[in-house]
């Protein structure tokens, strides 16, 4: 029987989540009881065969503090998802249906192909990409989740927005890769999320899109479903 891996090092660490499966890292602490209560719902989920291709770890916060600060751990128990080395969700404190949630969400995902954007590349390739990604469809909507499994509700109303008006849009999980959430924010010098482009042009978050919504201004710039 499979057991939940111990990481006793950064190497470990590194070694672990550099894979396309999702991983679920419990960066716990030995003294709290709360640790203990997350344990064991680990230990269970990686009995079940529903969880079979979700690699599951545990790591003591205090010995490997370069980890715990990589990952911007600052309470245990905290349980860090990864896929590709990158952060794409975290649960902190004992939250276990939060937790089953977002273990099943990022399940979901198939990813085939490498990480987006490989730090040793130029900051000029990854830029090209987040064009490449801005015009991928004259309507691009960068939001948390997706059209039919909206992540949080600022991203839900906008998504009620674009449909409400027939759109032709694309859009991307933000949730599901680091990189582009964060390097997104500094290209466009916009913080928040969701984001909304036409003709690669960013248009704005959700209360600019409302505010155009309400003046009449947006339906028109708004490419329709044929």
């Amino acid at each position: 029987m499979a057991v939940v891996t111990e990481l006793i090092s950064q190497i470990a660490f590194d070694d672990f989540v550099e894979s396309k499966n999702l991983s679920v890292i419990h960066f716990y602490a030995t003294w709290l009881e709360q640790c203990t209560q997350m344990d064991e719902v680990l230990e269970e989920m990686n009995k079940l065969e529903e969880y079979k291709e979700v690699k599951f770890a545990r790591l003591e916060a205090e010995t490997i503090p370069e980890v715990s600060l990589k990952c911007e751990v600052v309470v245990a128990p905290t349980i860090i998802l990864l896929r590709n080395s990158r952060v794409v969700d975290r649960v902190d404190g004992v939250k276990v249906n939060e937790l089953t949630e977002k273990i099943k969400y990022h399940m979901s995902y198939k990813v085939e192909d490498p990480p987006y954007h490989d730090p040793m590349k130029p900051r000029e390739s990854f830029e090209s990409k987040l064009k490449a990604l801005i015009n991928q469809a004259p309507c691009m909507l960068f939001m948390k989740g997706n059209p039919t499994n909206p992540r949080c509700g600022f991203s839900r109303t906008i998504v009620s927005i674009l449909d409400n008006y027939n759109t032709d849009y694309k859009s991307f999980d933000i949730l599901q890769d680091n990189d582009v959430r964060e390097g997104l924010k500094k290209f466009s010098n916009w913080p928040t999320y969701p984001q909304l482009y036409i003709n690669g042009e960013l248009i704005g978050g959700l209360d600019i899109v409302n505010e155009m919504n309400e003046s009449g201004e947006l339906e028109s710039l708004l490419p329709k479903k044929e």
